[in-house]
């Protein structure tokens, strides 16, 4: 495992894993880190996606269910079954620090997206510092 001071990389790797739940239909979805979109179109399989972001750039990442018609497949959903950063675990571990806003009002924490909206994590500041904060380490020095 690598701590901060021996990351050697200038980016971070991030893998998002998707899946979709079938009805009717698969699900219709956008994947996005800020504004770099990581798939957008209906998802029919087991899905991991790759992405390198800058180590001390600040991010969001965002999935979007959409266009689900609930009268003809009111099951159909995607499931987050994992996002890593540099192999931290964020999903499943972390996932009450993620917004989920649906056109049902369910404001639980969840990596289950069943409603059409938008899932998003928000990663404040460079992700080693808001990693020391959330796992209770305390604070790192700015240089």
């Amino acid at each position: 495992m690598k701590n901060f001071y021996d990351q050697q990389d200038t980016n971070l790797n991030i893998r998002v894993t998707l899946s979709p739940i079938k009805d009717k239909d698969f699900p219709d979805i956008l994947l996005k880190i800020n504004t770099v979109v990581l798939y957008e179109g209906i998802l029919t399989e087991n899905t991991s996606f790759k992405h390198q972001w800058p180590l001390m750039d600040i991010f969001k990442i965002s999935l979007e269910l959409k266009n689900k018609n609930y009268k003809s497949s009111s099951n159909t959903a995607v499931s987050i079954n994992s996002l890593k950063i540099d192999d931290f675990d964020v999903v499943p571990m972390w996932t009450q620090l993620a917004k989920y806003s649906n056109d049902s009002n369910v404001t639980a924490p969840t990596n289950y997206l069943g409603f059409n909206g938008k899932w998003s994590l928000e990663i404040t500041e460079p992700f080693y510092r808001w990693q020391h904060k959330i796992t209770g380490q305390g604070w790192l020095l700015k240089p």
